[in-house]
């Protein structure tokens, strides 16, 4: 029997494969193609990597953070600017809606993202016909085992009844030939008178 792979859970030290897609900016297939480097054996089927794995395989992607530019080292000026602000561009400021354009990366991640829910729907469904399938057929076996049963044990009893039958026909007796009697008793009584008057008159 080949053994398992392993498929490691999401821990507090680990980092689940949805959110290091979600770091890299990257789809689940790029992702696990870039851990069978480092985890040849569950790169496939492992649910969680730790730190040191994504950090093994971050040359295969693009960086996502921004790099530090002059304009942090000036960040307290900048507030103090803000803070001068009169109150209309305050409230101007707080009310105007945020716009962050989603990256052509980003909408490429959510259609895979889409697409894998849906053929994980359709693989569970398929999955759940075929133990209702499963099911429907090993109820169908144990109803023909259970009626096998019962003719089985009903050809055993009436082999037992057959037999009781024929142990009774066997002890029947065998007739008995009865010798006819064809003697005319009058005709031969008759004879004896005649031939006893013969002897008489005589």
């Amino acid at each position: 029997m080949a053994a398992r792979k392993r498929t490691t859970a999401p821990t507090q030290d680990t980092v689940s494969i949805h959110d290091a897609c979600l770091k890299y900016m990257t789809t689940e297939q790029s992702l696990r193609l870039a851990l069978s480097h480092v985890r040849p054996d569950d790169f496939d089927t492992v649910k969680a990597v730790s730190e040191a794995d994504l950090e093994a395989i971050a040359s295969h992607f693009q960086p996502q953070l921004p790099e530090t530019s002059p304009q942090q080292e000036i960040e307290p000026a900048t507030e103090q600017q803000q803070n001068t602000l009169s109150l209309p561009q305050q409230e101007r400021h707080l009310t105007a809606p945020t716009q962050s354009p989603i990256p052509n990366a980003q909408l490429t991640l959510i259609e895979q993202l889409t697409r894998q829910a849906s053929e994980e729907i359709a693989l569970v469904d398929s999955i759940a016909q075929l133990k209702n399938q499963l099911i429907l057929n090993n109820l169908a076996v144990r109803d023909a085992e259970l009626a096998e049963g019962i003719n089985q044990h009903w050809q055993h009893q009436k082999q037992g009844y057959l037999g009781a039958i024929r142990d009774l026909a066997s002890k029947a007796l065998e007739p008995v030939a009865i010798t006819p009697d064809e003697t005319d008793l009058a005709q031969e009584i008759e004879g004896i008178i005649t031939e006893l008057g013969k002897k008489l008159i005589a």
